[in-house]
């Protein structure tokens, strides 16, 4: 048996391919977006009457994923936001965003390999990617930027595709102190 041990830049290539083969299997998918927004209290509990909600259809739209929204509260949007949403969506083609590979983190970030994490640190930001062994695929990922911190749980469909589970963002604006979690649901193929 041959042990075979890899540079931490090594194993952000591996994952970052990974990703980039998961990003072009997500694209076949639509699902639904539930984000629920809490303010903290100063004990970081939920401020009561603070929850808000928004539900979006999470679609591709020019190559691009877009997150539509369908429904805030609970409830249908109104004619006035559902123009406003369509325009926003007609915005979104215009202004394709260019994205940046994960691969690129090695230019900006001290890379440490811990086993199956792997953290991309600099002054400012710090990612964490814990990643399947054997796959090299993300299972979740935090990202600390000041007193924001994001971490997206994936789920693992019966086709082999990764894709967002659970995305949670704490964070502290000014004086505010809140929680806005997404959950993933109803996944079809397109």
């Amino acid at each position: 048996m041959t042990l075979l041990i890899l540079t931490a830049l090594e194993v952000l290539n591996l994952v970052a391919g990974a990703e980039e083969r998961q990003q072009e299997l997500r694209a076949r998918y639509t699902y639904q977006e539930v984000q629920e927004n809490w303010r903290l209290d100063p004990y970081n509990r939920p401020i009561e009457g603070s929850q808000r909600t928004k539900t979006f259809d999470v679609i591709m739209l020019q190559g691009q994923r877009y997150r539509k929204m369908i429904a805030r509260n609970g409830k249908p949007l109104t004619p006035a936001e559902q123009w406003e949403v369509e325009e926003d969506m007609k915005r979104a083609v215009e202004s394709k965003l260019a994205t940046t590979s994960l691969r690129d983190l090695s230019k900006t970030h001290k890379l440490t390999l811990n086993r199956d994490t792997l953290e991309a640190t600099s002054d400012t930001k710090s990612h964490v990617f814990q990643f399947d062994p054997k796959t090299h695929e993300i299972l979740r990922h935090t990202t600390q930027n000041g007193a924001t911190k994001m971490t997206i749980d994936y789920t693992r469909l019966p086709s082999g595709t990764t894709l967002p589970g659970q995305v949670e963002v704490d964070f502290t604006v000014g004086d505010v102190h809140g929680i806005q979690r997404s959950t993933f649901s109803n996944f079809r193929l397109n």
